[in-house]
């Protein structure tokens, strides 16, 4: 896939207890291409691209779908140009611009490079909600003096405890009404309709809109919640490799799988 965006940032971490948005010294690079799963999605992967003391640093992962996500300017760092990743279920990732900004003699005037990544993601994303990014961007304090140590882990977030903070009906609703009624991706999903169920579109979308979908993904995430055991056994149920505990786990073995059947398929 086309590459949309590439640009050198690193990760931060952010303490919500105080607000601190502490920079992580490492050098890393964003790209963001068309997603291989879903039209109308992106892939946003992060990469370090040195090596550091602490050993390998584990990439980012993330599927941006717009309307809930959002790539907004945390205008409260006075030391470097802090964006913050927003998705609809208030999970939050937060990145440190480190292309050079030879134009501006502040620390935090973005560049023009950076204004026009930012604008790219607002197209991207369809973003439009002025007054929560405004609040967003003044919550966050920067401490770019005193950045955290080197390690291996993603920044800290809130955990995903719902299938539908992630994927939420609605979203779902968008992306299986704009499928073609004879698609290899409507194909696949008209496979999960009860079995009392006509396999077609019309019948799928009516079943979507009823309370099947929510009791499903309510069920499915109190099982995920409940330990490591039931997380293994719904992961080899549906055919994956296991990618972690809980929900988030379950989400990131299921891209995986998606993956792994895309590039077989070719």
């Amino acid at each position: 896939m086309t590459e949309i965006l590439k640009f050198r940032a690193g990760v931060a971490d952010f303490d919500e207890s105080s607000n601190i948005c502490s920079p992580k010294p490492i050098k890393g690079e964003i790209v963001v291409k068309p997603s291989e799963e879903a039209e109308g999605f992106y892939d946003l992967e992060w990469n370090a691209i040195e090596k550091v003391a602490s050993g390998n640093v584990e990439p980012i992962e993330l599927i941006l779908i717009p309307g809930t996500t959002k790539w907004v300017h945390v205008k409260s760092s006075k030391n470097g140009r802090i964006f913050c990743l927003v998705f609809s279920s208030d999970e939050k990732y937060f990145f440190w611009l480190q292309d050079k900004n030879q134009e501006c003699s502040s620390l935090n005037e973005l560049s023009t490079a950076d204004k026009a990544i930012a604008d790219k993601f607002d197209e991207l994303l369809n973003a439009g909600d002025e007054e929560e990014d405004q609040q967003i961007s003044e919550d966050a304090d920067v401490d770019m003096d005193t950045p955290a140590q080197p390690s291996s882990e993603q920044p800290s977030n809130q955990p995903v405890a719902n299938i539908t903070d992630f994927l939420s009906k609605e979203v779902v609703m968008s992306y299986v009404e704009g499928l073609d009624s004879d698609s290899a991706q409507l194909q696949r999903l008209l496979e999960y309709l009860p079995a009392d169920q006509p396999r077609n579109k019309q019948a799928l979308i009516e079943c979507l809109r009823g309370p099947y979908y929510y009791q499903a993904t309510d069920n499915l995430s109190r099982i995920l919640l409940e330990g490591i055991e039931a997380d293994l056994a719904v992961s080899n149920g549906f055919g994956f490799e296991f990618a972690g505990e809980g929900v988030l786990g379950f989400i990131k073995g299921a891209r995986k799988k998606g993956q792994q059947d895309q590039k077989d398929s070719k």
